[in-house]
């Protein structure tokens, strides 16, 4: 079993930081930030936030998929259930029926708790593909 990615990043974070628990990446020696950002990613297979305009670029490909898959949630949830598709795009590449159906777990809404229907999950797990982790 793998420990939970949040335990990962944070072990990398630490290990890799050289930062004490009362510092913080700003007080790390410079080129720090970018080498915990790349560990932490190919440890977890989490990708780094996207920029602005990647962001911008990726809720909208959502939106036009479905404007309910974005709603009125907060964009930086949208990007995380993203970035952990992304996980498990790097995990398991090949297999698109189990990653269409992670897809369909993790963007649901009230409306639609089994999530968006196979179509519309296939063109989520594309824009997350295409936005957040196109190298994976």
């Amino acid at each position: 079993m793998r420990p939970p990615l949040a335990l990962m990043a944070l072990v990398a974070l630490t290990a890799l930081s050289g930062c004490g628990s009362d510092t913080t990446a700003e007080d790390a020696p410079s080129g720090a930030p970018s080498v915990v950002v790349a560990s932490i990613a190919s440890v977890t297979g989490l990708p780094p936030m996207p920029d602005e305009a990647t962001q911008a670029k990726y809720i909208a490909a959502l939106k036009a998929i479905d404007p309910e898959i974005v709603g009125d949630q907060d964009e930086t949830e949208i990007v995380n259930h993203g970035r952990d598709q992304c996980v498990s795009v790097k995990d398991w590449p090949k297999e698109q029926a189990k990653l269409v159906g992670l897809t369909a777990k993790r963007f649901k809404t009230p409306d639609h708790p089994d999530g968006f229907g196979a179509a519309k999950n296939k063109l989520i797990l594309a824009a997350v593909r295409k936005h957040l982790c196109p190298d994976y």
